[in-house]
């Protein structure tokens, strides 16, 4: 886990929380109440993508979503997350899941820098089902010139997350990439 990031994510949401609040001001002083209330539903919507991270139990993992999505924002590349489970019981640590995490985004970040991509979404959901845990990435983008290579820098998360039960597996379809992180759940015991 780069602590640098993580530390420049928080300067990032100190700056634009005191950015916010001086936009909100300024439309309150010249009586321009509909812009401040438009300005404060936009910021009430980037406030929620955030506010998702906070339903992962895991602090690296959590962490690595945060440097994430202010890494995309350097790119302007939207991340579009959804978290259908909290990923308590997964038993690949959060710091193996965390650096697997970040190497998928750097991938996709590596890809959709070119200035010849032009909608720039990654769709990230978090989803439990039986007894285990999937993390899907997914963004459509023209076709890769060189796959191996995207595939290659996604085979060091998938050697991490084997060695605690996991699988990372990558497909190309309908002119994007789809990433699967399949994560293994302890087991509850009844009685």
């Amino acid at each position: 886990m780069d602590l640098e990031k993580l530390l420049e994510v928080i300067q990032v949401q100190r700056h634009d929380f005191l950015n916010h609040i001086q936009v909100i001001s300024g439309f309150l002083q010249l009586n321009k109440f509909e812009q401040a209330h438009e300005y404060i539903k936009e910021v009430s919507r980037e406030m929620a993508v955030l506010s998702k991270t906070s339903r992962i139990k895991n602090p690296e993992v959590t962490a690595a979503l945060l440097t994430g999505l202010n890494e995309a924002s350097k790119y302007q590349i939207m991340i579009d997350v959804a978290v259908d489970s909290s990923l308590a019981d997964c038993t690949v640590p959060g710091s193996v899941l965390g650096v697997a995490l970040e190497n998928c985004f750097n991938s996709f970040f590596e890809v959709m820098s070119s200035p010849d991509i032009k909608d720039k979404i990654i769709e990230v959901l978090f989803a439990q089902s039986d007894n285990k845990y999937t993390c899907r990435f997914f963004s459509q983008f023209p076709q890769i010139s060189d796959q191996s290579r995207f595939e290659q820098s996604l085979a060091q998360a998938g050697e991490l997350l084997a060695r605690f039960g996991g699988q990372a597996k990558v497909t190309f379809k309908d002119g994007g990439v789809e990433i699967f992180f399949i994560l293994p759940s302890r087991e509850t015991k009844i009685g």
